[in-house]
């Protein structure tokens, strides 16, 4: 199980971390024994339960406005209290309502954000960066261009593969109409009269007469396939079985891998560039990567880091991401350039997972448009033959 825990260093930070553990006493005796002290400790896995967070357009939009102000000279506070109630997104509304509130009474704004709740984990990070170094327009300028970027690279993917994901749901909805209602009316006319069927025509109506008869059935499979895939999405174990499945199929695999070890290096970038000691931001990076196999994996990272690890060691040894990522870090460590060269290495991988995307789904296409034409020519011949062996008796 995993657990987020709110606790106090040694030095006296307040810090967000998360376990991997049995119980919640297991990861309380384990912050003890590190010289902390857990002020809060939550279950943060569940299998069909998400925390509500602000969308990513939402809080974008919301930061452009904020940053415009910011550097106009108008403080914090009056800014903040400008934007409440701006805006279409009803959980921003009342998290910023909040937060307003949180500030007017002195608190920081990353601690009245946590507070608020609704505020990604990433977000409130480089808030916290910004306010601790001095910078806290030139932080939100840096998460801006970042949020632009990873939108418009996940909108390009979305959009790539949209085409062969239609073309599948269309296939799948014309093999099941042909199977459930075309095949068993064939049948019942081949059965009302002495036609002579080839063997293949045979199987076929046969294969029609089960998926007639068994419809309730596929209606039940279809609905297990709907928690299955609800289940890959939110569990953990589901979302880690999913990824084993993606990572053992050869090119797709490779391109997952890639986009994670992009998504990975730019964050950590963005992080590290607005003033976040590397632990801390490895500790953002594990709470927020989607990906359940790095997440487990960075657990391992920081450990190491927290220890006095060199970072590229420790990803090296992780077998977190690419080898050239592990070579970059390690020169952009050795030149005190990290956050540039993790900007690099990100650019480059995304720019490879543009390409793969685009060489795959511009095959797929053709191949299922193909694949559908077969299956189609198919079945023609096998419904139909028949019929003309019947006429050609006659004649």
């Amino acid at each position: 199980m995993r657990f987020t825990v709110k606790l106090t260093s040694s030095t006296g930070e307040v810090l967000l971390r998360d376990f991997e553990a049995a119980s919640a006493d297991e990861v309380r005796a384990r912050v003890m024994a590190e010289g902390g002290f857990p002020l809060e400790i939550k279950r943060s896995d569940s299998a069909f339960r998400s925390t509500a967070t602000i969308k990513a357009e939402s809080l974008i939009v919301f930061n452009q406005e904020l940053l415009a102000l910011l550097k106009a000279g108008i403080p914090l506070l009056q800014s903040l209290e400008l934007l409440v109630g701006h805006g279409k997104d009803a959980l921003l509304r009342r998290s910023l309502e909040a937060a307003v509130v949180h500030v007017r009474e002195g608190m920081a704004y990353s601690e009245a954000l946590e507070q608020a709740g609704g505020f990604p984990a990433v977000y409130r990070s480089n808030i916290v960066a910004g306010e601790r170094s001095g910078t806290l327009p030139e932080v939100i300028a840096r998460w801006l261009s970042f949020q632009q970027f990873s939108a418009q690279s996940r909108r390009r993917i979305t959009e790539a593969l949209f085409y062969p994901v239609f073309l599948t749901i269309v296939l799948a909805i014309a093999l099941g109409v042909v199977f459930n209602v075309v095949l068993p009316r064939f049948s019942e006319f081949y059965a009302s009269g002495d036609v002579q069927m080839p063997p293949l025509t045979a199987a076929l109506l046969q294969v029609g007469r089960v998926f007639h008869a068994t419809w309730w059935l596929q209606i039940l499979l279809a609905i297990a396939a709907v928690f299955l895939v609800r289940w890959m999405m939110r569990a953990e174990a589901g979302r880690r079985f999913g990824e084993r499945i993606l990572l053992a199929i050869p090119k797709l695999g490779t391109l997952y891998r890639m986009y994670h070890s992009s998504v990975f290096c730019r964050t950590l970038g963005v992080l590290l560039s607005g003033g976040l000691p590397v632990v801390q931001a490895l500790e953002v990076v594990q709470r927020t990567t989607p990906s359940e196999r790095m997440k487990s994996r960075l657990v391992t990272v920081t450990e190491a880091v927290r220890a006095g690890s060199s970072l590229h060691l420790a990803l090296d040894q992780a077998k977190l991401i690419d080898p050239l990522a592990v070579e970059m870090v390690r020169v952009g460590e050795q030149s005190s350039a990290l956050p540039d060269m993790l900007d690099h290495v990100a650019t480059f991988f995304d720019q490879e997972v543009e390409k793969a995307t685009t060489a795959v789904t511009s095959l797929i296409g053709p191949i299922l448009i193909l694949a559908m034409g077969v299956i189609v020519l198919i079945l023609l011949l096998a419904v139909y033959i028949p019929l003309f062996n019947a006429g050609n008796a006659v004649h």
